[in-house]
């Protein structure tokens, strides 16, 4: 399915729920699921509540509990659209990852965008994490990040050190400072 035909989709159901009285708000989000069959599917998000507590149900969910009620799992195309702008917007990794184990052929869907489809398993390249070719979730970065806080660290050390070292330095900075401050300007004439 192209952008043009599923995006169009997805303002036609942000119109109709306005219509209806629903409160586009720019924290909302519409998404429409064209699935393998080419059946259309759409859900919002919502907040629900659960065991007295709101619980925050992100639009992919809602489309696909339809998507489901229908007998189907295979998603060829999705878009998820703000509700309030309209903009497109790349769905995040929980969901791409629930959707991915939900029907592993889903790795191979698209999400649409203005520019470009793009597939399921290239999302993750965008996080440092997310899925691998084939379906599944990639294993989590090799390296620690106690490793990259140390080199942080060790980096901004060596700065403050620097900077320790440079107490010299401090009349030649007083110094241009000054000069950069603007100039009081003269007037001539009536202003004195």
């Amino acid at each position: 399915m192209t952008f043009e035909a599923i995006y169009s989709a997805a303002v036609d159901v942000a119109d109709k729920l306005a219509a209806q009285g629903e409160i586009m708000s720019p924290d909302k989000t519409i998404c429409v699921i064209c699935s393998a069959s080419g059946r259309i599917f759409y859900g919002r998000s919502r907040i629900d509540q659960s065991s007295g507590s709101p619980v925050e149900i992100h639009a992919e969910l809602d489309a696909v509990q339809y998507l489901q009620g229908m007998g189907e799992s295979q998603i060829d195309t999705l878009i998820l659209i703000n509700s309030y702008t309209r903009l497109a917007l790349l769905p995040c990794n929980n969901c791409i990852g629930f959707l991915v184990g939900m029907n592993p052929a889903n790795a191979a869907a698209m999400i649409a965008m203005p520019d470009r489809l793009i597939p399921f398993s290239e999302i993750g390249m965008y996080s440092g994490g997310g899925m691998v070719p084939g379906g599944g979730l990639a294993p989590p970065p090799t390296k620690s990040i106690s490793a990259k806080g140390s080199l942080l660290k060790d980096r901004v050390g060596a700065i403050m050190n620097g900077i320790d070292d440079d107490d010299d330095d401090d009349e030649e900075v007083e110094e241009l400072l000054e000069a950069a401050k603007p100039k009081k300007k003269r007037f001539f004439g009536l202003f004195g």
